[in-house]
């Protein structure tokens, strides 16, 4: 069971990062800002207490796809669990701006995220990352079919 939703999960949070709105692709993602000179680039390392990983996962589909969606500065939302420890989470996140993260956590979606998982949340490390290529992009987007 927690395989399913786990895979459900993080299928659903292979999200846009550039090129969104491409022609080929049919989906509802908004259109991207540029990545600034001081954009973001994080690693978040979450460990979910395993008896609420279900439920967090529910959440964390559903701040990473509204945040997809709705915000032009939010690049990227990539989460992957390890395979041995599933309440192991890595979120790769990419924003356009300072001023795109701070709306970012400011958002409705996040604030609902933020305090519905806080419980759930054993450990919470932020990593700001420096690309080693910048020229590099995660091209994909929300498959809707």
């Amino acid at each position: 069971m927690i395989r399913n939703i786990l895979s459900a999960a993080i299928s659903a949070l292979i999200l846009c990062a550039y090129g969104c709105n491409q022609p080929e692709t049919d989906n509802d993602m908004c259109d991207k800002s540029a990545m600034q000179p001081d954009g973001i680039v994080r690693l978040s390392k979450i460990k979910v207490h395993p008896e609420y990983l279900e439920e967090y996962l529910r959440y964390a589909v559903e701040v990473g796809t509204t945040s997809l969606e709705t915000e032009p500065g939010v690049l990227t939302m990539y989460a992957v669990a390890d395979k041995e420890d599933p309440c192991n989470i890595t979120i790769l996140e990419t924003y356009a701006s300072a001023e795109a993260y701070r709306s970012h956590i400011a958002s409705e979606h996040f604030q609902k995220y933020k305090q519905g998982t806080l419980h759930m949340v054993d450990s919470l490390v932020l990593d700001d990352v420096t690309p080693l290529n910048p020229d590099n992009r995660i091209i994909n987007f929300i498959d809707r079919k």
